[in-house]
């Protein structure tokens, strides 16, 4: 098949699945958007029983340094998958930080939760629960620097893999984003601001999101 059509991925591609796009006849281009950086943080002074988790980046930072033994909230199948591996038991998996306080709210507000997360977390889920008065401390243990990468070449989609990776991608390449191929409906919601065409992965992992590409590339 030969489609000769451009995609970018704004995540860096292990070969397995720059391979998937390559086998549908699409040119890939692959870059980390954002740069992590781990944050020294000081480990809550006081009892907890549940660990929130939203995001994949911050497992490694408390790696060796937490509880794995405690519940834990994780948003997407990634985070989980990477804390299973580790031999961490997930008490309950969300699509979104928003889904998630709905259920901690209606099922778990007698826990006392530490929220591992990044500089720039987003505030759905800590606004939600400081609403019900949920006991939750909030531990900032990475930072994402955005590289804000400009590109000559027209790509016929994007693929995205967070809120911050769309706006940085954007105000680089402000007129090159045709198609947002979106990893959850929180990405999703970011790349509406900038185009009306946007495709949003079944499930929230890399391998998803490239079918989901693929399929929408066939079919444009």
């Amino acid at each position: 098949m030969n489609i000769n059509k451009r995609i970018i991925s704004t995540k860096k591609l292990i070969s397995s699945q720059q391979e998937l796009l390559m086998s549908a006849g699409l040119s890939v281009v692959n870059y980390d958007i954002l740069k992590i950086q781990k944050l020294k943080f000081e480990y809550p002074s006081s009892f907890y029983n549940a660990i929130i988790i939203t995001s994949i980046n911050a497992i490694d930072p408390l790696w060796n340094r937490v509880d794995g033994s405690k519940k834990i909230f994780v948003v997407g199948d990634k985070t989980e998958a990477a804390l299973l591996e580790k031999g961490w038991h997930v008490e309950v998996k969300a699509n979104n930080a928003s889904e998630l306080a709905k259920i901690i709210i209606a099922n778990y507000d007698h826990l006392k939760f530490v929220y591992f997360c990044g500089l720039h977390r987003r505030d759905e889920l800590p606004k939600a629960l400081l609403s019900t008065q949920i006991n939750c401390v909030e531990v900032k243990v990475y930072d994402s620097v955005a590289i804000e990468k400009s590109f000559d070449c027209i790509f016929d989609a994007v693929m995205f893999f967070s809120p911050r990776g769309v706006h940085a991608f954007a105000k680089a390449n402000p007129e090159n984003i045709h198609l947002a191929i979106c990893i959850g409906e929180t990405t999703a919601a970011a790349a509406r601001i900038y185009t009306q065409n946007v495709r949003v992965a079944h499930k929230t992992t890399v391998e998803n999101t490239i079918v989901t590409a693929v399929k929408a590339l066939q079919n444009d």
